[in-house]
């Protein structure tokens, strides 16, 4: 858990009243008091969706005062914001223990299964909140939050890739991350819309795109030309996902 607490520092800034709320704990237990309300503003999650009611509820079960909204400048948001940062954590450490495992072995792990199994792992942590999962994507897309959003899910794709083993440094380190992001985004859309049993269809369809981008090896070069003219890999990234959750 102070893990997780030191890197939320990194995504939820404090806004006078949050500061001064915060205040009145002790400086040891503070940002635990915000986090400890956050992880149980999930269990309302499913009653009563990402919205400030289900943070007063979290809020009533600490024993504190609806004034204590103040810690969340961004609202229900940053319940959604602390979800992600939480499972992120967990996908990362996950991932550690596999390369460990690797290693010990001296195995070796094609790309493309590793992305698959890391996109699906990370895909099926969000199936507990898939109901209402819509009203979190679009609370993401509020710009307030906009940047932390990105910054979180450029980590995910760095860490996936990290751990797959890229090592790159040229060009291909943005086209690579910018074509996983893509990917991600468009199976997590298609993920909404599965009614059949355990997913099977977006599964069948995260590996077809996988198998695409595999394929894709003959026009690797000006899609990277593409991304260059493009700018940072954050912003393509971004504009990318921004794309796809903007109806139409």
């Amino acid at each position: 858990m102070i893990r997780n607490i030191t890197r939320a520092l990194q995504y939820f800034p404090k806004t006078v009243f949050s500061q001064r709320y915060l205040q009145t704990f002790s400086s040891e237990n503070a940002e635990d008091v915000r986090f400890e309300v956050l992880e149980t503003a999930l269990s309302h999650v499913k009653h009563h969706g990402w919205t400030e009611k289900s943070l007063k509820k979290a809020l009533k079960d600490h024993n504190l005062s609806e004034a204590a909204l103040g810690m969340f400048p961004h609202g229900p948001a940053e319940i959604v914001l602390h979800l992600n940062l939480t499972l992120n954590d967990d996908l990362e450490d996950m991932m550690a223990q596999q390369m460990e495992a690797r290693q010990f072995k001296a195995e070796v792990v094609p790309i493309k299964d590793f992305l698959e199994d890391a996109i699906k792992t990370r895909l099926k942590m969000i199936i507990p909140y898939i109901d209402n999962w819509s009203d979190a994507l679009a609370l993401q897309l509020n710009p307030s939050v906009a940047p932390m959003v990105l910054q979180q899910f450029t980590d995910l794709i760095d860490d996936i890739w990290w751990y797959a083993g890229d090592e790159s440094v040229d060009i291909t380190w943005y086209t690579r991350r910018a074509a996983i992001a893509a990917i991600y985004g468009m199976t997590e859309l298609y993920m909404l819309q599965d009614t059949c049993p355990n997913y099977s269809n977006t599964w069948t369809f995260l590996n077809r795109r996988l198998v695409d981008l595999e394929e894709l090896g003959n026009e690797r070069l000006a899609a990277e030309k593409q991304l260059q003219d493009a700018g940072s890999f954050a912003k393509a990234a971004f504009i990318i996902a921004r794309n796809m959750l903007s109806p139409t």
